[in-house]
């Protein structure tokens, strides 16, 4: 028995020096922990403002509003009326429905602590709901937590280019909001606290560990009232052109500084809205004759041809299967590099890319910034399409010369026609402006590419060209008086998106081909500060890139004058008002528009508009 005794005292001891030996460390971790509880506490996010500090998205604090049912349920027990007077009292303080508070409340375990009923109270309506509450005695039931909300004060203004927030923050594709997500959403605080077994916080415990760091301001390179007057512009201009949708560049050729894009499309019911995507940035098309600037620049460039170097260009030209044909039949005839360009022929360029060679023409391409991303910051940016040249075939250096084989977003052509206005340098697109910390601290940005791709003289010789496109050629209807603009038309067929004939992939399944308009240049030549792409989708049947997106350009061109206080040519800067008296034209399409050939796959010609 004694034996029997002694065993019985040694072990439980030794089972408790296992404990204090081998397990004690963890047991008390353990025990520490479930003591202590930690929470973090949200930065504020960063605003997002326009060029001039205007604000296009701010964050403004919230309260999320939970109930703790399992608490709730006790005080039930105590009083029946408890969860329908907490219930009231919420729904009066709090501005929202009761009945739709019971619900959720009734849907939600019995046992749970924490079931949000108001995700995004003020401050004010959540310090009423306390005070009330605790008046009532229910305060115990009440869960509180610090957020935030992001509002846009000047609504879908720019808002596919800022991007929008959901509850777990940006998405993948959410414009500014994702690109620059690291900057604007600050490093989160924490909060350390000692809580009892049953779950409630011991008074005095509560403190601040670390404070959490408000998010950085981006500010952007748009003008909010540019952008507005650019939408509206655009969606007028849609509209009297017939068009499906289109998208709108306007910015600075030097800094690439983009002012205003824009967007638009056709809703379920039909009518053009503001579209539901970044389309300037995400949207590829076959621009058409927009791309002759690339085969004409590199040939000048390379030294084959002059602007007066005569070539001579038949009415057609056959490569293996496919024939190319001129907007108008003619006969057998020299034209000059200018007036290739000016009149847009395709026979012409066909027959200039033929000197270059197709490795020569596609490292133009890419030199020129297509099959690239611009490195804006707009995450669903595309890259357009470029195939590499060792898979073209025979009709592909045709093809790629006059805009058919490959496609580019229009903001990468913006970016294209800027080499010429910046004397043959390219400068990457930018939309962001600077970066500051809430103290006003700045942040590195990264440096903004730019690289030589003509030289001044090569540059100058194809601006001439340009500028008689606009002077004596396809846009020659949309020249401004006092600012002399260098510009490039293009109408193009558009794919088929469903396919519905085997052989000809630009045939609709209506029975017709439907096409793209574009318009895309600068001004003034001799200063360049204001450059333009417009591209107009699906338009109505014969208009041009002249009919369809000239009046487009031609009241933006005049907007831009006017929002910049733009002096016209030969005037004194230091006299010049402020802000033009020109009214933005209101696009208008003429009834007379001509017919597009149907034996060609991109065709520009001159057309009469109103």
């Amino acid at each position: 028995m004694v034996a029997v005794l002694v065993a019985l005292a040694v072990v439980p001891v030794w089972k408790l020096l296992g404990v204090l030996i081998g397990e004690g460390e963890v047991l008390a971790e353990s025990g520490r922990t479930q003591g202590f509880a930690e929470v973090s506490i949200p930065a504020m996010r960063g605003s997002i403002l326009d060029r001039n500090g205007v604000e296009l998205a701010i964050s403004l604090p919230r309260v999320r509003i939970a109930a703790n049912a399992k608490r709730l349920g006790e005080l039930a027990e105590e009083d029946p009326g408890a969860e329908g007077a907490f219930v009231g009292i919420l729904a009066s303080a709090v501005g929202v429905d009761e009945l739709e508070l019971m619900d959720t409340l009734s849907a939600s375990a019995d046992d749970d602590p924490w079931v949000e009923l108001v995700p995004l109270a003020t401050p004010e309506a959540a310090d009423r709901a306390r005070e009330e509450l605790l008046e009532a005695g229910l305060l115990d039931a009440l869960v509180l937590e610090d957020t935030s909300e992001r509002v846009h004060p000047n609504g879908e203004s720019g808002l596919r280019v800022v991007g929008t927030l959901g509850p777990d923050g940006p998405g993948p594709g959410a414009g500014v909001e994702a690109a620059l997500d690291s900057e604007l959403r600050g490093v989160e605080g924490r909060r350390s606290m000692e809580v009892s077994p049953s779950g409630d916080v011991i008074a005095g415990t509560d403190q601040i560990d670390k404070a959490p760091a408000d998010g950085a301001s981006v500010w952007l390179t748009l003008d909010r009232n540019l952008q507005y007057e650019v939408e509206q512009v655009l969606l007028r201009g849609a509209e009297a052109a017939g068009a499906a949708g289109g998208v709108v560049v306007v910015g600075r050729p030097d800094t690439g500084e983009l002012l205003a894009v824009a967007g638009v499309e056709r809703s379920e019911d039909g009518e053009l809205v503001l579209a539901d995507s970044p389309k300037p940035f995400a949207d590829a098309y076959q621009a058409g004759s927009v791309f002759k600037l690339v085969p004409v620049s590199a040939a000048i460039q390379d030294g084959m041809v002059g602007l007066d170097t005569a070539v001579t260009v038949p009415p057609r030209i056959t490569l293996y299967d496919r024939t190319f044909s001129d907007h108008d039949d003619h006969p057998v005839q020299d034209m000059t590099v200018r007036d290739i360009v000016a009149h847009s022929s395709n026979v012409g360029t066909i027959k200039l890319a033929q000197q270059l060679g197709p490795e020569r023409l596609h490292r133009a391409l890419r030199d020129f910034g297509f099959g690239e991303l611009t490195g804006v910051a707009a995450p669903a940016e595309s890259a357009g399409l470029l195939p590499p040249v060792d898979l073209w075939n025979g009709p592909d250096i045709a093809a790629s010369a006059i805009g058919t084989l490959q496609s580019a977003t229009a903001v990468q052509l913006w970016a294209a026609y800027n080499v010429i206005a910046n004397d043959g340098e390219y400068v990457a697109p930018r939309l962001v402006k600077s970066v500051e910390r809430p103290d006003g601290t700045p942040v590195a940005a990264e440096p903004q590419e730019r690289r030589r791709v003509l030289d001044a003289e090569a540059a100058r010789q194809v601006e001439e060209a340009l500028r008689a496109v606009v002077t004596e050629g396809t846009a020659s209807h949309w020249s401004i008086p006092g600012f002399p603009a260098a510009a490039k038309t293009g109408t193009s067929r558009m794919p088929d998106p469903e396919h519905s004939d085997g052989e000809d992939g630009y045939l609709w399944s209506d029975g017709r081909y439907h096409y793209l308009n574009v318009l895309t240049g600068y001004l003034p030549v001799d200063d360049p500060e204001l450059s333009i792409t417009v591209l107009l989708e699906d338009t109505a049947e014969g208009l041009t890139g002249s009919s369809g997106a000239g009046p487009v350009f031609s009241a933006l061109a005049q907007l831009g004058i006017r929002e910049l206080g733009l002096a016209p040519a030969g005037a004194d800067p230091d006299t010049a008002p402020v802000g033009l008296r020109a009214e933005p034209a209101t696009p208008a399409v003429s009834p007379e528009a001509p017919e597009v050939a149907d034996d060609v796959a991109d065709v520009d010609g001159s057309a009469t508009v109103g």
